[in-house]
């Protein structure tokens, strides 16, 4: 029997860097099985450093130069993407973020694309009226699919574009296992060493990181021996401040952006993302392939990844008493922490290995095209 062509699939996504979003579609990218799908990624811009410097090397790639939408650096992005479509036969395009979305899912409309996909990946807390009106048109007329990635992006779709339940599916971003292996083995400490209790997320407001200097201070209170940290690009000197005036700057540390997050999961002893809102966080999966025992807010898809009790430590949002008794009850029953970090690990491995996610989105694929 002879081996039907790969699907010829677009991905459309504003930048590439290390954020979440990005991070999940370049490891998507890398692990599809190529003898089933041909890869594109169109960039809506693509044109700076750091962008260029995280480009696949194996697949082709469109820069469109595009700032804004509403320029004529789009108008002629349009018929670059238009042309593009064509000559390389696209059969599926997916769109990430609201700006690639609405950009790409029209133009592939009109150029005879098989199917269009849009995804979700929070939980649209930062959408207005008018975002939820152009939602609701494109949902209608453009776009044939949404993957979310949590079931509350999903319930979220629903209720705020009016999206048809049946065409808002659930695929859960995935981690590369491999990229964790080398992690030290989380172990008992003995309380005369000093304890690290760490978190990954950039420092913005929704991350919650005053939540967490706040909740450091509560914890030190009680433990002078306490060290934290946050690795994360964003506004230092917001957060540096807070901890300057709360008089806990010799056990804080702002480390910036962090390249190896393996190595520095491995120095944490309490991993903990206080978060305000949440789809599904790569920083709780990145903890748990880690196998770190988890503190973190009962916010979005949090909750999909790890039961309280069970695989972790879940606190109301918006209250740093609770997150630094959370973190405290790990400090005082260090068998509990144990315990909780082996189960997220399992957890990790059992539903988010990468290989297994890019094998749903290909299944979703070919259902879509056969």
């Amino acid at each position: 029997m002879e081996q039907p062509e790969p699907l010829r699939i677009c991905y459309v996504i504003d930048n590439l860097s290390r954020a979440g979003t990005e991070m999940q579609l370049r490891l998507l990218l890398q692990s599809l099985d190529r003898s089933l799908v041909t890869p594109h990624l169109c960039l809506l811009n693509g044109e700076s450093e750091g962008s260029r410097g995280l480009e696949p090397d194996d697949i082709t790639i469109t820069r469109l130069g595009i700032q804004r939408l509403a320029s004529f650096s789009a108008f002629v992005g349009a018929l670059r993407f238009r042309t593009f479509l064509k000559q390389n036969r696209i059969q599926i395009i997916q769109s990430f973020f609201p700006d690639s979305i609405r950009f790409a899912s029209p133009i592939a409309k009109l150029c005879g694309v098989r199917e269009v996909l849009g995804t979700r990946r929070n939980i649209g807390h930062w959408m207005t009226r008018g975002d939820k009106r152009i939602a609701k048109f494109y949902n209608r007329f453009f776009i044939d699919k949404i993957i979310a990635n949590c079931e509350s992006a999903r319930q979220s779709v629903i209720d705020q574009e009016n999206a048809d339940p049946s065409r808002v599916l659930v695929i859960p971003n995935g981690i590369d296992l491999k990229r964790f292996a080398s992690c030290s083995t989380w172990r008992l400490k003995d309380r005369a060493e000093s304890t690290t209790v760490g978190m990954v997320g950039n420092l913005r407001p929704v991350k919650g990181p005053d939540l967490f200097i706040d909740a450091a201070k509560l914890l030190l209170q009680k433990d002078d021996k306490l060290c934290f940290k946050i690795a994360g690009e964003g506004n230092r000197s917001r957060y540096q401040q807070q901890i300057n005036e709360l008089g806990i700057q010799d056990q804080f540390q702002l480390l910036g952006s962090v390249s190896d997050i393996p190595g520095l999961l491995s120095t944490f002893d309490i991993a903990i993302l206080p978060s305000r809102a949440e789809g599904m966080p790569n920083a709780v999966l990145e903890y748990m392939a880690a196998g770190r025992p988890i503190v973190a807010t009962q916010v979005g898809g949090t909750p999909e990844l790890i039961q309280h009790d069970s695989s972790g430590i879940l606190t109301k949002p918006e209250s740093p008493i609770e997150l630094a008794a959370g973190i405290q009850r790990l400090l005082d029953n260090p068998n509990l922490a144990e315990q909780l970090a082996q189960a997220a690990q399992d957890g990790a491995r059992k539903r988010h290995d990468i290989h297994r996610i890019s094998e749903e989105h290909t299944t979703l694929y070919q259902n879509d095209i056969v």
